[in-house]
């Protein structure tokens, strides 16, 4: 539905009295809400929002679910493109780096268990940043993240967000 981007220098609003903080890195904020696409109409009435962090080569992503099954485990990932009406239109999972490293250290998983009112809250922190323009949403999956292939079954629905674009 909506997606933001904040990008600001870390300490701007210090730069009068601390001149050398002009040159620190920037602090990246993207945000979205949705979803944008449901797949299953199972869970038309589902909300999300979705926050992202990026600053000195560290990324935090936090899913937060509104309106899901209690009690159920669901799987999560950060996708290559942005939503669309076909769930393969997001393409497949974000990955960073060596393809010889474990899935787990090269893609962002947001799995998460809805307590008893249906509110889900996940959080990833990798240690590298999101190349732009390499990621756009955020697909909710039907099952948990298997830790060796990296499957979750089919995509519910989708929340696109702009990651460092």
């Amino acid at each position: 539905m909506q997606a933001s981007r904040i990008t600001a220098p870390v300490g701007a609003f210090l730069l009068a009295a601390v001149p050398a903080l002009a040159a620190a890195d920037a602090v990246t904020v993207d945000h979205g809400h949705g979803p944008a696409y449901v797949y299953d109409a199972t869970y038309a009435g589902v909300r999300t929002q979705v926050h992202s962090r990026a600053h000195d080569g560290v990324t935090d992503v936090r899913l937060i679910v509104d309106g899901m099954p209690a009690g159920r485990r669901f799987g999560a990932h950060v996708h290559l493109r942005p939503c669309g009406p076909l769930g393969s239109d997001a393409g497949g999972h974000y990955q960073h780096g060596d393809a010889g490293l474990p899935l787990a250290e090269r893609e962002i998983w947001l799995d998460f268990t809805p307590d008893a009112d249906g509110h889900g809250v996940a959080r990833a922190r990798v240690p590298w940043l999101i190349a732009a323009g390499t990621a756009g949403s955020v697909v909710v999956h039907a099952a948990p993240t298997d830790p060796v292939t990296g499957a979750a079954g089919a995509r519910l629905f989708c929340t696109t967000v702009p990651f460092g674009q």
